[in-house]
């Protein structure tokens, strides 16, 4: 019952809806993979958490695209958007199964991690000196994944994890950035928060 009601508290429209569930797919791939290369449980049950709100919001999807068909030609489309919001939460229950593996500590075999790491496309953890340029300075000001090619999709903060942070969020020293592009870019971004380059794309600090 409190599901009805919030989702009539809250109404959004299906494309709001829709892209919001490719974000949190796309969100909990990443973190289920990186649960898996630094083996965190903490990392794996956030995945699991986002897991929760997908089914909920393919849950309102669902009630929005059934009131919203009046005739044959709108039903036809609404039976498109479910095919197209039910196999993105196949690709979430996928990582959750991922996650949960980390959770059980399951013994992870090698070629698993190498396979990850071998892709064109890393995660890495990424360490902010006191020294580095990006302390101080929000994600939007920065524009690291334009700047360096890599998107930061989780933040550990002391004992406290940030995910998926917006562009208002800001670095600061300690931060440990959890961030996926390609082993160069990845690279290049730690270099900067050690403070070793003090250039972040062209603009200099």
């Amino acid at each position: 019952m409190e599901e009805h009601e919030e989702f009539e508290y809250q109404p959004k429209s299906v494309r709001e809806i829709f892209i919001e569930m490719k974000n949190i797919a796309e969100l909990m791939v990443d973190l289920a993979y990186a649960s898996i290369l630094f083996g965190d449980k903490e990392i794996a049950e956030e995945v699991l958490d986002l897991e929760e709100r997908m089914d909920l919001l393919n849950y309102h999807l669902t009630t929005h695209a059934v009131l919203a068909a009046r005739n044959v030609r709108e039903a036809e489309q609404v039976t498109a958007i479910l095919q197209m919001a039910n196999a993105i939460e196949d690709i979430s229950n996928a990582a959750g199964d991922l996650a949960k593996m980390v959770l059980e500590g399951l013994e992870l075999h090698p070629v698993i991690k190498e396979a990850i790491m071998e892709s064109e496309e890393i995660i890495g953890k990424i360490v902010v000196s006191p020294d580095s340029v990006l302390v101080g300075r929000t994600l939007g000001e920065l524009k690291l994944a334009t700047n360096t090619g890599v998107w930061i999709i989780a933040v550990k903060r002391g004992r406290r994890w940030i995910f998926g942070p917006d562009k208002d969020f800001r670095i600061r020293a300690n931060d440990v950035l959890i961030g996926k592009g390609t082993h160069t870019s990845v690279e290049h971004l730690r270099e900067i928060a050690r403070g070793v380059i003090r250039v972040v794309g062209n603009e200099k600090t």
